[in-house]
């Protein structure tokens, strides 16, 4: 896991494995947008073989400025998914739901008071995103 370097503005992206194209498209995205002030934490991408997933999670979970979740049919349910939401409530996080064919009432119920984004809208949601990094630097 790269550490937190230049002032970057950190995101954990959470999903389920079987929406990994999703976040593996999402992700660069991000990061694009974000000119190098943006860095999005995927399991995929920087969890390297030999590394603890769990340990490697629960720091990338404590070091982000913003969790993202991406809710769909396969992630709504999924233990290690819900785990991860629980992790960010509990330090209290920013926590943005981006939604994929799901209505707001499919949510995770611990989603429920949090104002989600649907992934049609993703770029509403870069924008927003980059407001809040500028903040932080």
């Amino acid at each position: 896991m790269a550490k937190r370097g230049g002032g970057q503005y950190r995101i954990f992206f959470s999903h389920a494995h079987k929406d990994r194209w999703i976040a593996l498209q999402c992700a660069p995205l991000i990061e694009e947008r974000g000119k190098g002030r943006v860095r999005v934490f995927l399991d995929e991408k920087d969890i390297e073989a030999g590394q603890h997933i769990g340990d490697s999670i629960r720091n990338s979970i404590k070091e982000c400025d913003e969790f993202v979740v991406l809710l769909s049919r396969y992630s709504k349910d999924r233990p290690w998914v819900l785990l991860e939401i629980g992790a960010a409530w509990g330090l209290e996080k920013l926590i943005v739901g981006t939604t994929n064919n799901i209505e707001p009432r499919e949510m995770p119920d611990i989603m429920y008071p949090y104002k989600a984004v649907d992934l049609n809208d993703f770029d509403q949601y870069s924008a927003q995103l980059l407001k809040r990094a500028a903040v932080r630097r």
